[in-house]
């Protein structure tokens, strides 16, 4: 559905928590839209902006390249504590700059359990045993589950997980919280199996993407790059029962990413029992999921409001949790896996109608089309059926491949000359920039890869600079894809390192998927020795 963009300047917490004590030191966190205290900022420039000065002006705002998103070309800039405020509208006011934005947080959307209820009803609810004899959909359909982490030892989960990457500031990509466990169990817990509960997606396989901390809270850039390498490593489905209060551009592009990807990425709608909308469950290619209790009502914690699409079972909730258990969990968190897991069910059988390549806006229109009009205002198309999207979407009986279609007759055509070969040109960047001190010198290597691994011969031009000073480099990658220089006698002082041209014959550079700039803070010698 069509979403109207609303300018929000309101602090909005996506979690309801357990006491006023703890809900005050959150809110405390937030200052308008922006996290206060935060270091971080993300800029994204303008195509076509040259290196030198993407460098120039990383130098004069002292600004540190932490990291970048790939596919969407973000830097990840830290600064000295108290800076990024002023350096957010240097950079805003750049004419290089696409757009500057604070790196802001987002928080996992559950509530306290509910002991009332005592049965796992949200199934029944929705009509899952009737979806699952048109279809128990397939292993080869992913559910990524973007959250906490999960426990990766769980019986009713382990044996779905296909991958599992931490971009979290934990120190582990399993789930201490126990948020992600519960949601993964939602959406894909092993079904059929005589042990404890049954996921909605059936046969769908899981993609461990922890982008929250073991606290709950997670970072936009975090997120983004979930997103990113959910979509980019076999991911149908992007589940993401988080939000922030934060409008960002870098979240919202992520999200198309996947989305042009073939991805549909399910979001939890916020437990803040209002309109106001929430991030990225606001943005027009993500699909935001609104809670309903076992009497069809809006659940009381629950967001509405016409940016919201559907709605799902999300008060007490019964699914998985840590060491090997199973209980109870509430919140718009918890109705956003009961559409993942729908959505995995059908992708496994979907077509592609409109012929754009992709079915994820084909499966997105059956779920809303075959909703159940519940007589509840802000819930979008009304609460999911499972039985009744199944239907909508033409199967072949269970256990039989559908039959192929027929090759089209073939029309004959004049003849005409042979158009003349075009050389086939395939992308490359560069994977890692590293700094190495050696004696005296800096060592510095660049590795230029392509989809078919390292790209030997490619000729590669890098500026460095620190401060005033500037040095031009160019050479060649050698089997391996490395191309190494050295800056004898380097001083003290701030490094930064850009590409400046990459070029080898068959390849174009993609500036945009891959690492363009390093930095490095050299300290100065101690006791009179020098650097080694």
């Amino acid at each position: 559905m069509m979403k109207i963009l609303k300018l929000t300047i309101m602090a909005v917490l996506a979690l309801i928590l357990s006491t006023p004590a703890a809900a005050l030191a959150a809110t405390q966190q937030y200052d308008g839209e922006n996290f206060v205290g935060q270091d971080t900022i993300l800029v994204a420039f303008r195509p076509g902006a040259a290196a030198s000065d993407i460098a120039a002006l990383h130098r004069q705002s002292e600004a540190h390249v932490a990291d970048t998103i790939p596919g969407i070309g973000v830097h990840i800039l830290s600064f000295s504590p108290g800076k990024a405020a002023g350096m957010l509208k240097v950079y805003q006011n750049n004419p290089n700059v696409l757009y500057a934005e604070y790196d802001s947080t987002a928080v996992a959307d559950d509530v306290p359990n509910d002991p009332s209820f005592s049965s796992q009803w949200g199934l029944t609810k929705v009509n899952a045993s009737q979806a699952w004899s048109v279809t128990t959909g397939s292993s080869a359909v992913v559910i990524a589950i973007l959250d906490t982490g999960i426990d990766m030892n769980h019986p009713d989960l382990a044996g779905k997980i296909k991958g599992s990457i931490n971009f979290s500031t934990s120190a582990t990509e399993s789930d201490v919280k126990g948020h992600g466990t519960h949601v993964a169990g939602i959406a894909a817990a092993i079904t059929n199996n005589s042990l404890g509960v049954a996921g909605l997606g059936y046969n769908a396989s899981l993609l461990n993407v922890k982008v929250l901390g073991d606290d709950g809270y997670g970072s936009y850039s975090g997120m983004a790059k979930g997103i990113i390498w959910a979509a980019d490593n076999g991911a149908s489905v992007i589940n993401m029962s988080l939000s922030g209060a934060s409008a960002s551009s870098t979240l919202e592009n992520a999200v198309n990413y996947a989305w042009n990807k073939g991805v549909i990425v399910v979001c939890s709608a916020g437990n803040n029992a209002n309109s106001v909308p929430v991030y990225p469950g606001y943005y027009a290619q993500a699909f935001s999921v609104a809670s309903t209790d076992s009497a069809d009502r809006l659940s009381s914690f629950s967001n509405f409001g016409d940016w919201v699409d559907v709605a799902a079972p999300g008060s007490s909730v019964y699914s998985t949790l840590m060491s090997n258990g199973y209980g109870y969990k509430s919140g718009t968190s918890m109705a956003a896996p009961f559409v993942a897991g729908l959505a995995a069910l059908l992708m496994a059988s979907a077509s592609d109608i409109n012929g754009d390549g992709r079915i994820n806006d084909e499966v997105r229109a059956i779920i809303v089309a075959n909703c159940d009009a519940i007589g509840v205002n802000g819930i979008g198309a009304g609460r999911i059926n499972a039985a009744k999207a199944a239907a909508a979407v033409p199967v072949p009986p269970l256990g039989e491949e559908p039959a192929p279609e027929p090759p089209p007759a073939p029309t004959p055509e004049p003849p005409t000359a042979p158009a003349p070969e075009q050389p086939v040109v395939k992308p490359m960047w560069v994977d890692g920039i590293t700094f190495t001190v050696s004696g005296k010198n800096l060592v510095i290597k660049a590795k230029v890869v392509s989809e078919a691994g390292a790209v030997a011969g490619a000729s590669v031009s890098m500026a460095i600079t620190n401060g005033s000073q500037s040095w031009q480099f160019k050479g060649t990658t050698d089997s391996a894809g490395l191309v190494t220089f050295t800056l004898s006698k380097a001083v003290a002082g701030t490094y930064i390192a850009s590409l400046t041209m990459v070029s080898a014959d068959g390849y174009e550079w993609n500036a945009l998927n891959g690492i363009n700039l390093a930095s490095l803070i050299l300290a100065p010698p101690t006791n009179g020795k020098s650097n080694k």
